[in-house]
């Protein structure tokens, strides 16, 4: 009865809550930023703050449980029809195409080949729960894209991220300080996807703070934004998120330093090495801590968990190599009793450790880290080759646009926004957050961006030839 009660509320939201309060959002171009902000702030609550689940499987291991409603999706449909249909009425020439998100397509088809795998899959609902996620996140991709059509929506949209993180930076330090946490997750469900999500919004508010024409309240949010990001990264003990966060920092550096030295960058990095200074004493003992657990774990064995469990990955990638052994069937796949043969090489490992192995406690075995290795196993060579072809797209997205809007804020959001993008598709060789309800938002969010960005960069340079003077 629960279950019915929710999609009976998942309907209203999606087929009727969303197509309203699109059409109200016409046309009011200030309420479209207000919603748009409140998708990008959503990101940073609680899983059960803006989402519930119909017909929730809770003991399931995989990386989709049920059938996950957002509010993100809804607020992202009803930006989605109030744009399109502003858009329409700003252009009614018929047969016009006004309304085009680049890669739209192509992300689409990357969920249609993933979707394949459920054929013979052991569990085809479990993929067809992963689709329903995946495929609504293109909602967030088209309202993102969409919604950038000028400076002002991107200065919009980067407040959002800072005053998120800024926020979660003062959570973590409340949980740090006061409560005596170790290993810092904030309101994420672990630390790693909240590192992840902190440095993925953090580059484009570090961009804005960098950029000469950023001043007055907005300069010390988008301070308080990114300094809240550095000192949630440090206590996330999160290795990978630490060094993607320094990594990028010092590339918008570098991209800042070619627009110019002046003021504003000498300062700005004198105040950044105190401030990682003093957030590196802070945070300290806690990495070194979790330095010497590796350490320790490294020397006691040769191969650590994550490369016993790609090994499962690549063991399934040969038996089914062209669709998978299904999406999201990966917690089966490899656990018992179903997945007695890849359940062996888990096995295996742990009885030349010395553990005495009992069928029971196989039962749920953990997934792969690896993004990439979890897509080979479970969607196969024809879905894990769509989601390259995807990604290595929506990169070129935000570089395109970097250097048709060079010397420009947007220029430089843009830039940021490709380092992200590209920082975020390396550290998936070691961790699988992009499928995370959060963390899935918050890509499609920067990506819709980057597309945004390029159909924003090509109205600015039609403009600018219009504006040159013909030569005589």
């Amino acid at each position: 009865m629960k279950d019915l009660l929710k999609i009976a509320v998942a309907l209203f939201l999606y087929s009727g809550l969303a197509p309203l309060l699109g059409i109200w959002l016409t046309g009011r171009r200030a309420w479209q930023r207000v919603i748009f902000v409140t998708m990008i702030v959503l990101t940073g609550l609680r899983p059960g703050n803006f989402t519930f689940m119909i017909n929730s499987v809770e003991r399931y291991r995989g990386h989709t449980k049920g059938f996950e409603i957002s509010l993100i999706e809804v607020l992202a449909l009803a930006l989605i029809v109030a744009i399109t249909r502003q858009l329409r009425s700003e252009h009614p020439a018929p047969g016009r195409r006004v309304v085009r998100v680049p890669g739209l397509f192509l992300y689409l088809l990357w969920c249609s080949m993933a979707l394949v795998s459920f054929v013979g899959s052991p569990e085809p609902g479990y993929a067809w729960m992963a689709a329903s996620r995946f495929f609504k996140g293109a909602l967030i991709f088209a309202a993102a894209a969409l919604y950038l059509r000028d400076e002002t929506d991107l200065r919009w949209a980067v407040g959002g991220f800072a005053a998120a993180i800024g926020h979660q930076g003062l959570l973590t330090l409340k949980m740090r300080v006061i409560d005596g946490m170790f290993q810092v997750k904030g309101w994420f469900e672990h630390q790693n996807p909240m590192a992840m999500w902190c440095y993925l919004g953090a580059l484009p508010v570090f961009a804005m703070v960098l950029h000469p024409k950023v001043k007055g309240k907005y300069l010390w949010l988008c301070l308080a934004g990114y300094g809240g990001a550095a000192l949630a990264i440090l206590v996330s003990v999160s290795r990978a998120s630490l060094a993607a966060f320094a990594v990028g920092s010092a590339c918008l550096l570098g991209l800042a330093l070619l627009r110019g030295f002046n003021r504003r960058l000498l300062g700005i990095s004198g105040m950044a090495m105190i401030a990682a200074v003093v957030v590196f004493f802070f945070g300290l003992d806690s990495f070194k801590a979790r330095l010497a657990e590796v350490e320790q774990s490294s020397q006691e064995v040769e191969l650590d968990l994550r490369d016993v469990l790609n090994l499962q990955s690549a063991a399934m990638l040969r038996d089914h190599p062209v669709f998978g052994v299904g999406w999201n069937n990966f917690g089966i796949v490899n656990s018992r009793p179903r997945g007695d043969r890849y359940s062996e090489i888990l096995e295996e490992w742990d009885r030349d450790r010395g553990f005495t192995i009992y069928d029971e406690n196989y039962q749920a075995n953990p997934l792969t880290e690896s993004l990439y290795w979890l897509w080979l196993a479970e969607t196969g060579w024809a879905g894990f080759l769509t989601f390259v072809l995807f990604i290595v797209i929506s990169l070129t997205w935000p570089l395109r646009a970097m250097f048709r809007l060079r010397g420009t804020l947007a220029g430089a959001i843009a830039g940021a926004i490709f380092i992200a993008l590209l920082l975020c598709y390396l550290h998936g060789t070691v961790e699988r957050i992009l499928t995370q309800t959060k963390n899935l938002s918050q890509w499609m969010i920067l990506v819709g961006l980057g597309a945004g960005l390029l159909r924003y960069s090509r109205l600015f340079a039609e403009n600018k030839s219009q504006r040159r003077p013909a030569a005589r």
